[in-house]
């Protein structure tokens, strides 16, 4: 049985050549279907095995910036998948993480909503239905 590679499985791939990259498997791509007068595209998976900061960029807006990483990445295709040695993989770990954020962010927009309604106050008088009456004939 062969392994198919998962986003965030944490992989080592011994290659041909001798050398030894680990890193966590950051996507990985469909199998194309083979299309009239182009060229077939192999199905294959990136290896993060480097992240480092982006230096501050003297052109920016001085807005903070939307990526703040540089991610090294290697391509390894399909047929060398069976090179490759799983390890272990953070999915319940990240999911539990993103859960926790998406808590606190309702609890504090309820916490917003319930500040904003306890402010809320209704008109005290009915509604002057014929308002239209005071207008002057010349409008």
């Amino acid at each position: 049985m062969t392994y198919n590679p998962q986003v965030d499985d944490y992989v080592i791939w011994n290659r041909p050549n001798g050398d030894i990259e680990e890193g966590w498997v950051y996507f990985v791509g469909d199998k194309l279907p083979k299309k009239r007068g182009f060229n077939e595209s192999p199905q294959y998976i990136t290896i993060e095995v480097a992240v480092r900061d982006k230096p501050d960029c003297k052109y920016s807006s001085g807005k903070s910036m939307l990526h703040k990483k540089i991610h090294t990445l290697l391509l390894c295709y399909v047929q060398d998948w069976k090179d490759l040695e799983y390890v272990k993989n953070r999915r319940v770990d990240a999911h539990y993480e993103e859960l926790v954020e998406l808590q606190k962010e309702t609890k504090k927009e309820e916490e917003k909503e319930d500040k904003l309604a306890s402010m809320y106050k209704s008109q005290d008088r009915p509604l002057d239905i014929d308002s239209y009456g005071l207008i002057p004939k010349r409008y």
